[in-house]
């Protein structure tokens, strides 16, 4: 495919204003461009207007690796404040301007113009998964529909295409001496921009609800004080995370934050209900469902006094994504960077969640690496990715999988 043709894509999907909802835009767009391209396509239906897309070539090999991305995008925040519209690409200094340039229709579209290439490669002989998915930014809901409904049975390794790069390697170095990102062991002693995930943590969002008696505040023996009785499980669950030693060498510690806490309407009167919302932010060591079954057993046994009636409310779960740094899966990334780039990237743990998490937890075996040619400037105004990554992260997908299945 030709350079200006690759451009034109991703300019096609930036203007295509998909801001939570309307990725159906984005599915028909990639079903033209498959079918174009004598790649079969299958659309799952989320919801009106919302469509998963999944592409896929087979070739008779004995595995399957996948390619994924999301279709939708978070919102412009102030379109006022964008040098240029956020649904208008624009290419200035080597860089292309416009909403979800970095997170991330650049990696979408990277992935899919790398499998109509490999399609093309009569050499090629590996099976694609192509895997579109919608609502990622808010709740990973089609990743979470597709796993349940089987898409990721079949996968034995897969690439996320979410930015994973630094946009200088000033911005790299900050990274990690901020301690938002470190360097696990079996990395390259020198390094640039570039590096691809290994990992990401896990959470679980949640919510404990506390039902009490109100009564006047004169009086509090009348009544039961929920606030109080919140705030006791509050101390009981900060002693089970205190207790938790493990620390993975890639993600660190759990973290747990409570971020809400919301009780009484009035100063002279007991509160009959509290509640609070939490959200942990997990490791491998600690599987998702113990941890919430912990956590609900903590209630149960404070449940068992006659003034306590407490809920416990799972909002949401996703999984902690690990691959190991000795897989050859990373070995293979590791040398498609390095022919690509002429430089080592790092393999380090990313600070924020994917569509992963739900595809791991349907099939625990897959191996997963998140590399795409986006930037610390996804979601922000003014976001961009250089012109010169997008373009050569379809080499480093091309190069991956054909090293996959040599």
């Amino acid at each position: 495919m030709e350079k200006s043709e690759k451009l034109s894509i991703l300019d096609d999907l930036i203007k295509l204003e998909t801001v939570n909802g309307n990725e159906e835009l984005v599915a028909e767009y990639l079903k033209e461009l498959f079918n174009k391209h004598q790649i079969e396509v299958e659309l799952v239906k989320n919801d009106e207007h919302r469509f998963n897309l999944i592409a896929s070539i087979n070739n008779g090999a004995n595995k399957t690796l996948g390619f994924t991305g999301h279709e939708d995008v978070v919102a412009p925040v102030n379109d006022k404040e964008w040098h240029y519209g956020p649904f208008n690409p624009k290419h200035i200094d080597g860089k292309i301007f416009g909403r979800g340039t970095s997170d991330m229709k650049s990696g979408l579209a990277g992935l899919a113009i790398a499998m109509i290439e490999l399609n093309e490669d009569i050499n090629f002989k590996g099976n694609i998964k192509f895997i579109a998915t919608v609502g990622e930014e808010l709740g990973e809901i089609g990743a979470k529909q597709l796993s349940q409904k089987g898409f990721a049975d079949d996968l034995n390794a897969l690439i996320v295409g979410e930015p994973s790069n630094a946009s200088s390697k000033l911005i790299m170095d900050k990274l990690i001496h901020s301690g938002l990102i470190k360097i696990p062991r079996s990395n390259p002693s020198s390094y640039g921009r570039h590096a691809l995930f290994c990992a990401h943590k896990g959470s679980i969002d949640y919510k404990v609800i506390s039902h009490g008696k109100a009564a006047h505040s004169s009086m509090p023996e009348a009544g039961i004080n929920a606030l109080d009785n919140l705030i006791a499980f509050y101390n009981k669950q900060s002693e089970y995370f205190n207790g938790l030693s493990d620390d993975d060498e890639i993600l660190g510690k759990i973290v747990p934050a409570v971020t809400i806490m919301k009780a009484g309407d009035q100063e002279n009167t007991i509160p009959d209900y509290a509640e609070m919302n939490v959200k942990i932010r997990t490791i491998p060591e600690y599987n998702n469902d113990k941890l919430a079954n912990d956590l609900k057993n903590i209630i149960n046994k404070l449940n068992e006094s006659p003034r306590m009636s407490l809920e416990f409310e799972e909002k949401s779960s996703n999984w902690p994504v690990k691959t190991d740094m000795d897989s050859n899966f990373l070995k293979m990334a590791h040398q498609s960077y390095q022919e690509v780039f002429e430089q080592g990237a790092l393999a380090v743990g990313a600070p924020g969640g994917t569509d992963a998490s739900q595809f791991v937890r349907a099939n625990p075996e897959l191996e997963v690496i998140v590399a795409g040619p986006g930037n610390e400037s996804a979601h922000q105004v003014n976001e961009f990715v250089f012109e010169d990554d997008y373009l050569q992260y379809i080499n480093i997908y091309k190069k991956i999988a054909t090293k996959y299945f040599e």
